[in-house]
């Protein structure tokens, strides 16, 4: 598709539009563009809903509307027809003199253009409706969580003390078991709160959520009853065919099957306890990383035991190793519904601590603000009088960085969405209009999800009619770049994860550029365990072993090379005709994460 068939029918009000934008594409020149078309096209300011995800894209987006809508204002009759045709319209009388005059009826408007983050648009929500929310009309934003938080947890702890044989005592204490630990264990809780979005929306409408979620993952797992099957161990394997296994093997006389057969001797032991019966037939059946140990026909084996004896030993190697496999997987299963048991129960009394220091406080922090509105916007009772009075302010809505949306959000949208729906046809003109790119998706810490924004796109294309437009031609990457890209996702390992991806272009074609691969640090190039001792260390006569992993190190060392390289030979940068030497300003080193910042910045400094 062109560019200009894309500009005409993505930033048509008449369309509803869902845009999969690469990065550097211009999609936010797009998303301005087609409020500038919503705005010439008559409609009000304040029936536009804009939502984006920072309060520094919604500033940046504002100040664009600002620029550009000031900028029609001075234009003479020739430059205006020229930047209405530039935004797909055709430059008639009546639509210049509403080009001129549209900054300062927006200035003017009673009700602005809403540009603002979901958080934003949930607190002018709250802020409107409270009594219905259920909620303090004064109520007060909780913007740093760390204090709450660890008196949450310090009234948990004391609570668990002061009745020591209790449920939750009960279970910290399983919990510090599962993780290993105390700090582990209050790292799990930490989690807890973290994803407790999720829980509230899996737990809503249970009279008992720990129950409810524990019946689920039980289902999920595939148990129908709890009981350690290490105590039915004769069941999953049968004494007779382990008897039978062990006088096979020791038919073939080898160095291996005949301690393979000592081992399995252990097991007429009555009294040898159950663990250690299921320890000795996992040295027997099964290699170290718990896959059944490949037993193969040979002549060796065949004269040994008879070809009647190796096929009868094959089959029951295959069937008890099998049998055994499920045993202990069945018992991780087990263990992991009871960890989660525990951390669900914890959890739970954690979350309800939180939620009351908060309630006390009147404050609700960035989660309770999307939850509360998308409880009050799903309420039987309340939820279609404010649907109805959203729906008289909200004709059309423009969602950024779709591919970013959590579940929460997606179900805050979707009544507006329903409500744009079934009033379509009426007197004023609605729209929809999504971008983003779910090869963009970064906050899946806040749970996004970018799967949502092919349901969404589906949903729109279902209920509205919708369309799709690509927007693949970057303004910013060199030809290299996006060749690499779309190998990657066209082609290469990647192909096929991404079902709508459609092969990328540039504007830039004569920009110079280059793709390298550097070589990987080789895992055991990292550092040798460091044996546990049995003595203290004389510090004066032997020197501490250093166990540090140096391969971030030496991959520091490679990044600093690399780019010393890169000034020494002066790399050409910049468009044909105007390239220059390469220069440290013009280099970026994007890391994952911050933990070994300080070993790039130290290899930096060491190549001068």
């Amino acid at each position: 598709m062109k560019p200009t068939e894309i500009l005409a029918g993505a930033c048509d009000p008449g369309r509803q539009v869902t845009v999969m934008a690469s990065a550097g594409t211009g999609k936010t020149w797009l998303l301005v563009t087609r409020l500038l078309r919503l705005l010439l096209s008559g409609a009000r300011p304040g029936s536009i809903l804009a939502i984006t995800f920072t309060e520094k894209a919604a500033a940046e987006m504002r100040e664009r509307l600002d620029t550009r809508l000031a900028g029609l204002l001075g234009l003479d009759d020739a430059a205006l027809d020229a930047a209405l045709e530039g935004l797909g319209m055709e430059a008639t009388p009546t639509i210049r003199q509403r080009a001129r005059g549209l900054y300062e009826a927006l200035l003017l408007a009673p009700e602005p253009v809403r540009i603002s983050t979901f958080h934003a648009f949930c607190h002018d929500l709250l802020r409107r409706f409270p009594v219905e929310a259920g909620i303090a009309a004064d109520f007060e934003i909780l913007k740093e969580e760390g204090l709450l938080r660890q008196e949450a947890m310090d009234a948990l702890l004391a609570e668990a003390s002061r009745s020591p044989k209790g449920e939750i005592a009960d279970s910290i204490i399983a919990l510090i078991d599962h993780t290993g630990g105390h700090e582990a264990m209050l790292a799990a809780l930490e989690a807890f709160l973290d994803r407790r979005g999720d829980w509230r929306a899996l737990t809503a409408t249970a009279r008992d959520p720990v129950a409810y979620a524990s019946r689920l993952l039980r289902e999920q797992l595939g148990l129908d009853e709890l009981s350690d099957p290490l105590e039915a161990l004769a069941d999953w394997l049968p004494a007779d065919e382990l008897g039978e296994y062990a006088r096979l093997l020791a038919r073939h006389r080898t160095q291996t099957n005949e301690r393979l057969v000592t081992v399995l001797a252990r097991l007429d032991d009555a009294s040898l306890p159950s663990e250690e019966r299921l320890a000795t037939l996992h040295s027997v059946l099964l290699t170290k990383e718990g896959s059944p140990r490949k037993q193969k026909p040979s002549n060796a084996r065949a004269k040994a035991m008879g070809e009647a004896g190796q096929e009868r030993f094959l089959a029951l190697h295959e069937r008890l190793s099998e049998r055994l496999v499920e045993l202990i997987d069945r018992r991780l299963r087990i263990a992991t519904h009871a960890a989660c048991r525990h951390w669900y129960r914890v959890g739970q009394a954690l979350l309800d601590i939180y939620e009351r220091l908060k309630q006390e406080r009147r404050l609700l922090d960035f989660d309770d603000l999307e939850w509360q509105a998308c409880r009050l916007l799903e309420d039987p009772e309340h939820g279609p009088w404010v649907q109805f009075r959203l729906d008289e302010r909200i004709a059309h809505l423009l969602v950024d960085e779709f591919q970013d949306t959590n579940p929460t959000q997606w179900r805050l949208l979707s009544p507006l969405l329903d409500e744009m729906a079934a009033t379509r046809g009426g007197n004023e003109a609605r729209s929809v209009f999504l971008v983003g790119d779910t090869k963009q998706s970064i906050y899946r810490f806040r749970r996004a999800n970018p799967a949502l924004f092919e349901a969404a796109a589906d949903w729109i294309d279902d209920r509205l009619d919708g369309q799709r437009y690509p927007l693949v031609q970057s303004w910013r990457s060199a030809p290299a770049i996006v060749d690499c890209v779309n190998r990657v996702f066209g082609q290469g390992g990647a192909a096929g994860t991404l079902p709508d991806f459609a092969s990328h272009d540039t504007h830039l074609a004569g920009l110079h550029g280059r793709v390298e691969i550097l070589p990987l640090i080789r895992a055991d190039d990292g550092p040798a365990p460091v044996a546990p001792r049995s003595t203290f260390r004389d510090p004066l006569a032997e020197p501490r072993r250093d166990a540090t992993d140096k391969r971030q190190r030496r991959e520091a060392r490679l990044i600093a090379q690399r780019i010393q390289a890169l000034l020494d030979e002066g790399r050409p940068v910049g468009p044909a005709g105007e390239a220059r030497a390469i220069r440290p300003a013009d280099i970026m080193i994007l890391v994952r994460r911050r933990a070994h910042v300080h070993e790039i910045e130290r290899a930096l400094l060491q190549e001068g």
